[in-house]
């Protein structure tokens, strides 16, 4: 898409972000083995409570591309300014941040704006159709990210994308077209922390965004974390609380999750965790516009 060019329908001309993001907790249904990917575990108790991030300021922007239920979140909450490309971008309509916590039968989230940035950016023109997608050409095996350098654990590639999800989203990933789910999990040099990072490719970009409207962390509708191996200190992604970002290009949508290596969630760690998961999505973004 050439600067000035018409904003293809359906598709908004700004990022938006929401208006009412804040610092409280929000009750989530247990993540159950109903609806979600054969390699989730579900009812794992391991402590901890809900992240916050009661000292990030308050952004000067109102909106959100994620359609997300807000009413009970208390405003106080903004983003940071990023980019990635310096040249020969477009831009990426961003969509949410969210920290998500599993666990004890229960889920708590505080999702936050993102509000002031740029949204992200990606090279190339935005697609209207999805590509094939290889792992390979995606995810390197090594990342530095936040100040810290991260190895590649595992990765996955799979057609079933309701495998890939939580709950009622795998339903809503077939109605609209998603055709293919890339995954990776990266794990820290320190093993403190493990992230996973994944594209999941939809049918049009209208389907990409009804597809970002139907996401609820609420009801536990988002995608699943990437379970490692034992030993790895990716073995509890599957069930880990952490820190979700998200972010949309084209029929695409991109996302990453932070958590640590034990899957416990610690309040000290909340504003880390925030800016791993942030700043990774810079990963498969790059590798993104580069090969489609």
């Amino acid at each position: 898409m050439t600067p000035g060019s018409p904003t293809p329908e359906g598709v908004e001309d700004e990022p938006l972000f929401p208006a009412d993001s804040g610092a409280s907790t929000q009750n989530m249904n247990a993540v159950s083995g109903d609806g979600a990917a054969s390699a989730n575990r579900a009812g794992d108790e391991f402590g901890g409570r809900p992240m916050f991030r009661g000292d990030s300021p308050a952004g000067s922007d109102g909106h959100s591309t994620a359609e997300i239920d807000l009413s009970e979140i208390d405003d106080g909450y903004g983003g940071r300014d990023r980019s990635l490309l310096p040249t020969n971008t477009v831009l990426l309509v961003a969509g949410f941040v969210a920290v998500l916590a599993l666990g004890g039968g229960a889920a708590f989230f505080v999702a936050t704006s993102g509000a002031g940035s740029d949204a992200d950016l990606a090279a190339g023109e935005v697609p209207d159709t999805p590509a094939d997608l290889e792992t390979g050409d995606l995810f390197p095996d090594t990342v530095d990210v936040a100040g810290q350098s991260y190895s590649l654990s595992t990765t996955d590639d799979t057609d079933e994308c309701p495998t890939a999800a939580h709950g009622g989203f795998g339903e809503v990933l077939a109605e609209n077209s998603c055709v293919q789910i890339v995954r990776a999990t990266y794990v820290a040099e320190d093993a403190s922390t493990a992230v996973t990072v994944g594209i999941a490719a939809m049918g049009s970009p209208e389907e990409a965004q009804a597809a970002e409207r139907e996401q609820d962390l609420g009801s536990s509708k988002w995608f699943a974390g990437l379970q490692g191996e034992d030993g790895s200190g990716a073995e509890r992604m599957d069930v880990a609380g952490g820190h979700g970002s998200g972010a949309r290009w084209g029929p695409y949508q991109v996302f990453s999750l932070s958590a640590s290596s034990d899957g416990r969630v610690n309040d000290d760690r909340a504003d880390g965790m925030a800016e791993v998961s942030e700043d990774f999505l810079d990963v498969p973004l790059e590798s993104l516009g580069g090969t489609v």
